[in-house]
């Protein structure tokens, strides 16, 4: 480092112990007051580095497994049974955003007639024309 190349550490030392021996209104109590605080506030980074350094504990993850012997009409009825769930989720969601727009005083009625008819009218251009409406 640059900056320790123009420090001399037993310069330093000498001063310190001749700060220390000096009598007068420079007392030894006022440096460990200025000393104390200084290495309590080390202490701690020292000790907040150790913490840091350790990684986090491994997180376990389960995933489902299903037997090879798995019939495909087991497999349809788990993912209809998962997507019923997903479906219960959603609407109580849906229900919480309305309750919490309710709250804040904004009229969710008006704003869900509009979702739904902008997505009926998308519905309606992604609808392939009908085969006898361009004569």
């Amino acid at each position: 480092m640059a900056f320790f190349k123009d420090v001399s550490f037993g310069n330093a030392g000498r001063d310190l112990v001749g700060f220390l021996r000096t009598s007068g209104h420079h007392s030894p109590w006022l440096f460990l007051a200025a000393c104390v605080p200084t290495a309590i506030i080390m202490y701690t980074f020292y000790l907040d580095s150790i913490e840091k350094a350790t990684p986090p504990p491994r997180e376990i993850i389960y995933i489902e497994s299903w037997p090879a012997t798995r019939s495909l009409e087991e497999t349809k009825a788990a993912i209809t049974e998962r997507q019923k769930y997903k479906d219960e989720m959603r609407a109580r969601e849906k229900e919480a955003y309305k309750a919490f727009g309710r709250a804040v005083g904004m009229d969710v009625d008006k704003i869900d007639r509009e979702a739904q008819s902008e997505e009926e009218a998308k519905k309606a251009d992604a609808a392939p024309p009908s085969v006898g409406a361009g004569q």
